[in-house]
Formats: C-alpha cells, sequence, structure tokens
C-alpha cells in the first residue's frame, strides 16, 4: 500500500502531476490497522509522516472490493460495514502511481534538522521542498533535511512539535527574539540527552536534558490533531516529551472476531455479498431475491433465508452481541468438529478438527483442534498515546464520545478501517476439573493473582478506565503457557514469534455460564506465513506431546534467575505480571492481547520457595 502526502494545510507541491503521484513509501495492510495506522508517526525513507483520517480515505477506500463483512463486530462497533485498505497501481514505466488507490499523509514532525550545518526549523525556514516535491533541502548547504527526534503528545491523543523556540529561550533574560535562528547542537562528550542543546543566534541556548521530565514544558495541550488538519480547543491535559518513533506514540484501539458458523458459512458469504441490497428493501420482498440466489449458486432456498434472519438479527441495534458472548460462541466452536461442504464457489471460511489429547498430555488438557481454516477480521476504531487504554469493543464509542480514545474522523461513519487475516490455528483446551483442583490444591497461587489484581485496579483507576475483569489464577495460567507455546513454536516450527498471535479464552463459572480455560495460537500475519501448515500438523500427537513438553522445560529456568522466579507481584508496577521477562516467556507485542501484562510463569512451574506447585507439575521435567 502506498501513501501520499496530502495536500491540506500543508504548503502546496508544485505542479499537478494528472498521470499520477509519487508515493512517499510503502507500508503493509495490516500495519495500518495497528503499528502505522491513522495518527501514527511513520518512518519512511522520504521522511517522517502521519497517515491521515477517514474522511481522507473516502475516495481510496469507496470500492466495493474494499468492502468486508464481519457482522458479529459490525455489531460490537456500531458500524454497518469494514472496509480493507487499497492495494497501490503503479503507472507502468513511471515511478507514479495512481492517486486514487493511495492514502494521503501529512508531514510530521514540521520541524527538521540539517544534519551538515545543525540548523532547525520548517519548510521556508530554512528549508525548502526538494525536486521530488516529498522531502526537504537546506537551502545554504543543499543537504536533505532529517526529522527532529522529539514531539509532544497529551493522553487524549493529541500531538504537536516540540516546542523549540521556546525551549532555547527559557532562560534567556531578553526572551525570545524578533527572528531565531536556532542550532541543534552537541557537546560531544556522548550521547546522553544532556549533551545536547538548542541555541539561537541571539544568544538564547538550552540543554535538553531535562526534556523528558513532568510537565518540562511547562505548558497545557493545544488540542492539535494533525490527522484531520483540527484542533480541539479547551483541552488541559499535559503534554510529555516523546520519542518521534518510541512505541508509546501510537497504541491502536479495536477489536477482532473470528468468522465462525453461521456467519463463517458459505451460504452466509452468499447473503453478506448482497446485503446492501437485502438490508434496503422490505422483508416481504426478499423471498425473490432468495430464489434466484438459490438458482444462481445453487444454495438451499430454506438456508439462504435462514441466514438472511440472522443476519438481520445482528444487524439489529438491540442485538446484545458483546466481545464477552462473541468470545464464548468461538471457544464452542473451537471445541466442536465442523467441515462444511461448498456452496455456489464460496469455501466455509472456518474450518476444524477437535480430537482427545494425547496420553501424555493427560490430565492437563481435555481437547485439542486443529483449525485447517481460519478467518479474522481486525478493526480499529481510534487511539492513544503515552499509555494503552484497555477497552471492550463495545464500550470504544462511549470512549471516543469521553475523548478517552483519539477519534479517527471529524464525525461519525458507518464503517472502520480493517484488515482480513486468513491462516491455520491450534487451539488447546484445559481440562477445567483438572484446573479447579490445582487452584484448590495451591491456595497460595489465590493471593498471588490477587496481588497483581490491586495493582492492575490501582492502574486502572490512576488512568481513568473500566476494567470488568479480575486477574485470577487461571488467567495468569492460559496467558502465561500460551507465551510459552508461542515461543517455542517460534523455534521448531519456522513461524517467527511476530506472525504468531494468542487468542485467550479465560472465564470463572458462574450461575450462568461455565468455565472457560482454553488458548488458541494462531497465524497473525496476513504474509505466506499463515499458509505453512505448521499449526495443524501439530496437532500430531507425537509432535503435540514433544513441543509443549519442551515449552514447559524452557519455562522452567530464565537467564534472569532467581531475580525473575522471585519476582515480587506487589513490585509490579506497569509491568502487571509476576515471573516474566524477555529472558523467558514475553512475546512480541502484537502476538499478545494484554501488551505483555498479567503473566507469571510460577504458574506453570511453582515459586521458588515451594510454596505452590505448578499446574504442570511432573510435565517437561
Amino acid at each position: 500500500m502506498a501513501t501520499r502526502r496530502s495536500g491540506g494545510p500543508a504548503k502546496a507541491t508544485g505542479p499537478a502531476r494528472p498521470q499520477g503521484v509519487e508515493p512517499v513509501g510503502t507500508v503493509r495492510r495490516s500495519q495500518l490497522i495497528s503499528t502505522y495506522g491513522i495518527g501514527a508517526v511513520v518512518d519512511l525513507e522520504k521522511g517522517s509522516y502521519m497517515p491521515m483520517g477517514l474522511d481522507d480515505w473516502e475516495g481510496a477506500t469507496s470500492l466495493p472490493s474494499l468492502t468486508v463483512h464481519e457482522p458479529r463486530l459490525e455489531a460490537q462497533l456500531g458500524v454497518s460495514h469494514f472496509r480493507l485498505a487499497p492495494v497501490v497501481q503503479p503507472i507502468k514505466g513511471t515511478p507514479l502511481v495512481e492517486p486514487r488507490p493511495t492514502l494521503p499523509v501529512v508531514r510530521f514532525p514540521e520541524w527538521h534538522e540539517c544534519p551538515r550545518c545543525h540548523r532547525i526549523g520548517k519548510e521556508d525556514d530554512p528549508f525548502v521542498l526538494a525536486e521530488d516535491l516529498s522531502r526537504l533541502r537546506c537551502q545554504k548547504c543543499g543537504t536533505y533535511a532529517t526529522p527532529v527526534r522529539f514531539v509532544v503528545a497529551c493522553r487524549k491523543g493529541h500531538i504537536e512539535d516540540f516546542p523549540w523556540v521556546e525551549w532555547a529561550h527559557r532562560d534567556h533574560k531578553a526572551g525570545i527574539c524578533n527572528r531565531p535562528v536556532l542550532t541543534l547542537k552537541s557537546r560531544g562528550r556522548s550521547a546522553a540527552l544532556g549533551d545536547l542543546y538548542v541555541q539561537c543566534n541571539c544568544g538564547g541556548s538550552n540543554s535538553l536534558a531535562n526534556a523528558f521530565q513532568p510537565n518540562a514544558t511547562g505548558k497545557h495541550c493545544h488540542g492539535l490533531q494533525p490527522w484531520l488538519f483540527s484542533r480541539e480547543p479547551g483541552c488541559t491535559e499535559e503534554v510529555r516529551v516523546l520519542q518521534r518513533g518510541a512505541s508509546n506514540v501510537h497504541f491502536s484501539v479495536g477489536a477482532s472476531a473470528l468468522s465462525i458458523p453461521p456467519v463463517s458459512d458459505a451460504v452466509f458469504q452468499i447473503i453478506d455479498g448482497q446485503w446492501l441490497v437485502l438490508s434496503a428493501i422490505p422483508p416481504e420482498a426478499v423471498d425473490g431475491i432468495f430464489r434466484h440466489l438459490a438458482a444462481n449458486y445453487d444454495a438451499p432456498f430454506d438456508a439462504l433465508r435462514a441466514a438472511y434472519r440472522e443476519r438481520k438479527r445482528l444487524a439489529e441495534p438491540s442485538a446484545e452481541v458483546t466481545e464477552g458472548n462473541s468470545r464464548v460462541e468461538e471457544y464452542g466452536a473451537l471445541s466442536t468438529d465442523r467441515d462444511d461442504e461448498d456452496v455456489g464457489g464460496f469455501k466455509p471460511q472456518f474450518c476444524n478438527s477437535v480430537s482427545e489429547p494425547p496420553d501424555q498430555l493427560r490430565p492437563w488438557f481435555d481437547l485439542v483442534g486443529a483449525v485447517s481454516r481460519l478467518r479474522e477480521v481486525r478493526a480499529v476504531a481510534g487511539f492513544t498515546r503515552i499509555e494503552p487504554y484497555p477497552v471492550k469493543a463495545e464500550r470504544i464509542a462511549l470512549a471516543l464520545l469521553e475523548g478517552r480514545v483519539a477519534r479517527l474522523s471529524k464525525r461519525p461513519r458507518n464503517w472502520l478501517p480493517a484488515s482480513e487475516i486468513r491462516g491455520e490455528g491450534l487451539f488447546l483446551r484445559f481440562d477445567g476439573e483438572f484446573v479447579d483442583r490445582w487452584i484448590t490444591e495451591n491456595p497460595a497461587v489465590l493471593a498471588r493473582a490477587a496481588a497483581l489484581d490491586a495493582v492492575s485496579a490501582a492502574i486502572a483507576a490512576q488512568r481513568g478506565y473500566q476494567r470488568d475483569y479480575t486477574i485470577t489464577p487461571r488467567l495468569l495460567l492460559v496467558h502465561s503457557f500460551a507465551h510459552a507455546l508461542i515461543r517455542q513454536i517460534s523455534l521448531d516450527c519456522g513461524y517467527s514469534s511476530a506472525a504468531l498471535r494468542e487468542r485467550l479464552y479465560v472465564a470463572d463459572a458462574t450461575e450462568d455460564s461455565a468455565a472457560m480455560q482454553g488458548v488458541l495460537i494462531y497465524t497473525g500475519s496476513p504474509d505466506s506465513e499463515g499458509s505453512l501448515g505448521g499449526l495443524v500438523r501439530l496437532a500430531d500427537p507425537t509432535l503435540l506431546s514433544r513441543i509443549v513438553a519442551d515449552a514447559l522445560q524452557s519455562a522452567q529456568w530464565c537467564g534472569s534467575d532467581p531475580v525473575c522466579l522471585e519476582a515480587d507481584p506487589h513490585q509490579a508496577g506497569e509491568r502487571v505480571s509476576g515471573a516474566a521477562c524477555h529472558c523467558c516467556i514475553l512475546v512480541p507485542e502484537t502476538a499478545c492481547e494484554k501488551f505483555n501484562r498479567e503473566l507469571d510463569r510460577t504458574m506453570l512451574v511453582g515459586d521458588a520457595q515451594g510454596s505452590w506447585r505448578g499446574y504442570f507439575d511432573g510435565l517437561g521435567g
């Protein structure tokens, strides 16, 4: 996918090129839903840019071929459909691309530095637009300028340039001069921030040593939203100085759902393809369309009608489709055999084969699922900065309204950007009775989980978000095992850990529902790694026994032990984890549902003092 510079309030980029535009860079479709989404700062070969909001996506994504549906996820997020990012269309024989299927960006930050004379400033002072209409060039040296390293942002998602002029004159008795000429210099003694300082030709100078201290700039947020070319006045949040490419500049807020029966059925896909028509006509007139579809696709008339009724139910505002009950439905589907036939050229999007676990893995597990065909839709609805904002899918709209999550467009729209992941997965379901017995026999794990839950609750209260779950031994057990398994799979099966993803199914039993304790490890990347077949092959009893045993053997020892194993959950801080570090069970954050938090290796192997027995005691050496 290519991106082009937007023509918003930025200055004109030169003569129009009606035959095409020159892209400033390319990113993958899936990255626009996560790392490089709307409002993120993307470092490309030609500079640093920010993808624009949905208002500027309309023309590029309005093609019917880019529309995708996932009814359960649409109901949770309150939209009618999702749209994929467009694929670039190069113009043959030129470096240009078609302008419509490209997404606009704006240059951010605006401040740049000349790597030769070290002047810092913006376009026209002292930089000019280069011949490629994308980069900036120093007027004095002729060298391409590079973006400055620092920006300022607030928790509500607003972001702006670092106040270089004010910072340089912060301690200058004469104040800010009329025509500041700034230079970013280094004392050359080390690479520390204290050796960097910004100097003005009037004599004002200030080190960057304290730039990252709380309220370092001494100002409140101006409410700038460069991705929307707008400003939200009245923001009272303090701004923080961030590194331009730091991971805390952008946290996507969204949701995902697996396509499971009946939504994954071939007949349901036929209905989805005609939904724009079917949703616009009276219910009494749809039978004629069903007869036409039945004849055209050789599909059962009654099955089409049943799929239509279910699709209509999910589209109703009153439909109580929550992330929680969606997980329950997915858990049931993953615990059931499913291999439906094709209809009218449409393949079912879910195919699963369940089996008893091998003898070596009993009594720890009671079911293994080999998901040979799997589809996941991931949608993004907003983002935050500085800190992630965990929120259930059905509550994202309220978080946007309250300003806790930054919006993607100036006005609400009936669609959101999404990516479609097709691949395979391995599902392991823990034996519920054995889990309950393990917790009962090891009451110390309840205190361990309660300590982490108290830390997590305190952070949620401080940051103002609602936490609707409790950290329990069951959650720590399933989550920690998922990480250990992902790390082992990446060593044994050729998948990189970043190409895999966990999906947790954890809940304690209530009066209305049974407990859940299972994990799906599936291909979380849309590239060729999703079709290797390695995960389904792991369901083979011999391979599965060995890889689980190896994962647990690796979890027993960490390069940071004894410090890691003896970690005190009361001192977990932002980690909200017990014994968990990069040497043992942490994985790439794209692979984890919980930002690498709520983990504890001692649930698997026991603690250092022998206060409790690990769940897998006796397995894996």
